[in-house]
């Protein structure tokens, strides 16, 4: 990955961490996080398909390529910070997702980057903060 390629994928990913602690993206106007799955789909995050991943719900914050868009190969954003939710709709944590060509072998601090599988025609690998075993 050349220079200019790399400091615009680090700007990506601050760009979406601060998008996820400000209270429009990531939390109700109380300043309280979305610590279920039922709080973060009333506050408009997306999180069709509404099905089990990996043994969780992941739902993408509200203007951001969801995971059907993921899935159907339409998401061209650098990065997408999903919450991600237990089974019976407790937080469980975060999965960072940065599309392949801009990985570059960055650490991840709670597993190794796993590859999500090509179903279109971009591919993420993701990174989740939270205890996975997936």
């Amino acid at each position: 990955m050349n220079r200019k390629a790399f400091i615009a994928a680090v700007a990506a990913l601050g760009a979406a961490a601060v998008a996820i602690s400000g209270t429009a993206a990531g939390a109700p106007s109380s300043g309280t996080p979305n610590r279920t799955l039922d709080q973060a789909i009333a506050n408009g995050w997306d999180c069709n398909p509404l099905i089990l991943i990996g043994g969780h719900y992941h739902c993408s914050p509200p203007g951001v390529p969801s995971v059907a868009d993921i899935i159907a190969g339409t998401a061209t954003t650098p990065s997408v910070v999903h919450q991600v939710f237990l089974p019976d709709g407790s937080f469980a944590g975060t999965e960072l997702l940065i599309r392949a060509d801009l990985y570059a072998g960055q650490p991840c601090p709670t597993d190794q980057w796993l590859p999500v599988p090509p179903v279109g025609p971009v591919q993420y690998y993701a990174c989740h903060h939270f205890e996975f075993s997936g």
